[in-house]
């Protein structure tokens, strides 16, 4: 199964008026010649994340994100009195997409979009279909009356019945027959804080307890945040209790208007938050759709069947791109990404995927999470000291911040280490000074692109021993 692409950064980013009052945050990575593609992210209100960067071969794509208006950098963001909700439509969206097109030049793009991003990706391709040479859709919903109801009308209570009693809470108990969508948009708008906040973290934890096939704490606690819950939930129960501004089965029924556009359905058969009957609909009345089922995923783009879809489709639409970078077919066992490369990994004792991207040599890396105290599994590059004790480099791509895995062994050094088939124990160390610069200089003789990451950031990157205890 494929995963994600390396960690990635901007190569250049910024912020775009659209009018109203609004600048969207936008930026662009991989290759800059390469086949243009914009990702949709979810939410409404959801904002993009580094992780979206990395469903793209960034040897062959231009990859364009941008938070929507009111969330993630963009401004203002709805968390805060001044954001007007009035303008803060699908078809504000619709134009924003535009206008980000027109301001970087691009004649003509790729649309992924997932969740809440799959139907403003049918909006958008329905309303500008020139423009867009394929549509990959993951999660995909069309803001339906039982689409809605489903979710918030107690259809999914069915399968979720603690984490739904958690959703009522702030709801009196007199209006729980009630329209909840209204309900909640009354809450929400409350000026009270000790209204509105407890009822925006309700609405928002619902969404972070359903989103998993099986729900991690980690993700609850991020949905629980309380000023990303306001947001989300306020821009959501806006979009929701409008419907979208589509007139009921409008997606559907304008499908057509893509029977030229080659276009992949990604879809969790155990979806709880977008159930699979969408995509399948939409597969009936659209000729050119490839409908993926995973069935062993719920909604979470990031979940194995679903990411192995949407990558498998990502490749696959940049096969007859002429820039550089690596062919599908190439991208085989030596080439493993993420989760895969370390399942891959442990069940062969590294037989397959060791020897890695240019022979650098790996192992997997095993922590204790910071917040969640679970184990957390990474591959990663290494070369041995004089001791034999591994020795790690903490790069993430000369991001300005450490990756999640060196933040994990700061607060609990004692880790786990897998090198082929010899497992063991050990006690992580920072080196420094002249022992951190003989080190570097054996780790960047197996991958060069340590001294350009070093470049590229102002801090000192870390480098790691791992002695056996």
């Amino acid at each position: 199964m494929l995963g994600l692409y390396p960690e990635i950064e901007p190569y250049v980013q910024g912020m775009l008026p659209v009018g109203d009052g609004n600048e969207i945050y936008w930026e662009e990575c991989g290759d800059p010649d390469g086949k243009p593609v914009i990702f949709l992210h979810g939410g409404p209100g959801g904002g993009s994340t580094p992780r979206h960067r990395r469903l793209f071969d960034p040897g062959r794509y231009r990859i364009v994100l941008f938070d929507q208006r009111g969330c993630g950098r963009s401004t203002p963001n709805c968390a805060t009195p001044e954001a007007d909700l009035s303008v803060n439509t699908t078809w504000h969206l619709v134009a924003d997409i535009e206008r980000l097109r027109e301001h970087l030049d691009i004649e003509h793009w790729m649309v992924l979009g997932g969740s809440w991003g799959s139907v403003l990706g049918l909006t958008y391709a329905e309303t500008h279909p020139g423009r867009v040479t394929e549509l990959v859709l993951r999660g995909v919903a069309t803001l339906r009356v039982k689409e809605l109801q489903w979710l918030y009308g107690g259809g999914a209570a069915f399968l979720f019945p603690e984490a739904w009693s958690r959703f009522l809470a702030p709801v009196p108990y007199s209006r729980r027959q009630d329209n909840l969508i209204e309900v909640y948009h009354e809450l929400l708008s409350h000026p009270d804080p000790a209204v509105h906040g407890p009822a925006a973290i309700a609405w928002s934890r619902w969404e972070g307890e359903t989103v998993k096939l099986r729900p991690q704490d980690e993700v609850i606690d991020a949905f629980s945040d309380p000023s990303f819950a306001l947001a989300i939930a306020r821009i959501e129960n806006h979009y929701f209790r409008h419907g979208g501004w589509l007139a009921e089965d409008q997606l559907l029924r304008d499908a057509g208007k893509l029977r030229d556009i080659p276009c992949v359905l990604v879809q969790g058969r155990y979806d709880v938050v977008t159930p699979a009957i969408t995509a399948w609909e939409l597969s009936q009345v659209l000729p050119t759709a490839e409908l993926k089922i995973a069935g062993d995923s719920g909604h979470a783009f990031d979940e194995p069947g679903i990411l192995h879809e949407l990558i498998s489709a990502t490749d696959r639409f940049a096969s007859d791109w002429q820039g550089a970078g690596t062919r599908q077919d190439e991208r085989n066992a030596d080439m493993l990404f993420g989760d895969e490369h370390v399942r891959r990994y442990e069940e062969t004792d590294g037989e397959v995927g060791h020897d890695w991207e240019k022979g650098a040599p790996c192992l997997i890396l095993t922590t204790k999470g910071r917040k969640t105290g679970e184990d957390r599994k990474f591959a990663l590059i290494y070369q041995f000291d004089d001791d034999n004790n591994p020795v790690i480099v903490a790069s993430k791509g000369g991001a300005p911040d450490d990756p999640g895995w060196y933040k994990n062994l700061q607060a609990n050094p004692e880790v786990k280490a897998q090198v082929k088939a010899d497992k063991f124990t050990a006690r992580a160390r920072t080196l420094e000074g002249e022992e951190r610069a003989k080190l570097w200089e054996k780790l960047a003789a197996v991958w060069p692109d340590y001294n350009e990451y070093a470049k590229k950031t102002d801090r000192e990157i870390p480098v790691v021993v791992l002695e056996r205890v």
